[in-house]
């Protein structure tokens, strides 16, 4: 069957302010949205997905912090245009501030997808992700591993009875089916619930350190319906520090 053409295209925002502490010196030099595994940079694979979703992509903006200038520098070489979002507070508050920023600059009901700068995924898995995103019927979507082995790290998914989010989280999921990869989108009811989650953690220090899918949890247990999308086979990696850093190089290798 032929698939419709996009009825909802994505405003594409990378997070990629933060700082990749534990990179070492090469965290302290390259953004990791910059960093080079094998031939090509994370934000090539990133914008070449993009650019592979066509109509479904309506916009790329790139949220900025460390090592700003040297993404702005590759944005203005770019060919195609790809905005910024300048985050100052990139050290003091954690992800969530990036999404929330970005999602002040852009149309209340979206749709918004959103990319994690440390991920490595092919362009066909981002680009796959991004129709989905446009195309179908879900107004909250989250990519998911569903068939790696989960570690203290993962950002752990737990669904209900009917296939959506239940929980979220690093801890506290007891029966995760499988690992948010880092690609989510939102538009209508789900993305208004998930900027008002956003803005009640303004001006509360106890919330400095959340990360935006605390808040994706928050709306799930609200009622808003996010639903799970399958990772496509292929790998993913979320780069972290060196150990990371060597097994997305080997999986590209292995590519």
């Amino acid at each position: 069957m032929t698939r419709l053409p996009p009825s909802h295209p994505v405003h594409v925002v990378v997070l990629a302010a933060g700082r990749g502490s534990r990179l070492g010196e090469l965290g302290d030099a390259t953004p990791k949205w910059l960093l080079r595994v094998g031939e090509r940079t994370l934000a090539d694979r990133h914008l070449e997905g993009a650019a592979r979703a066509g109509g479904a992509v309506a916009s790329v903006s790139v949220v900025t912090g460390h090592a700003a200038a040297a993404i702005e520098a590759e944005l203005a070489s770019l060919p195609q245009r790809v905005g910024s979002v300048p985050n100052p507070e990139f050290a003091e508050l954690n992800n969530w501030w990036s999404l929330l920023r970005a999602l002040r600059e852009l149309p209340p009901g979206g749709p918004v997808a959103v990319v994690n700068a440390d991920l490595l995924a092919s362009p066909e898995q981002v680009a796959a992700f991004l129709v989905e995103a446009a195309t179908g019927p879900a107004d909250g979507l989250l990519a998911v591993d569903l068939d790696g082995q989960l570690t203290e790290e993962s950002m752990k998914v737990e669904r209900g009875a009917d296939g959506t989010l239940t929980r979220i989280g690093k801890a506290g999921v007891d029966e995760p089916v499988g690992e948010y990869v880092g690609l989510l989108m939102a538009r209508g009811p789900v993305l208004a619930a998930l900027r008002a989650a956003l803005e009640a953690f303004v001006d509360r220090p106890e919330c400095a350190d959340e990360w935006y899918e605390g808040a994706v949890g928050g709306t799930a247990a609200g009622g808003h319906p996010w639903h799970i999308w399958a990772m496509p086979p292929g790998g993913w990696v979320e780069i972290d520090d060196d150990a990371d850093l060597h097994a997305a190089r080997t999986l590209v290798a292995a590519r």
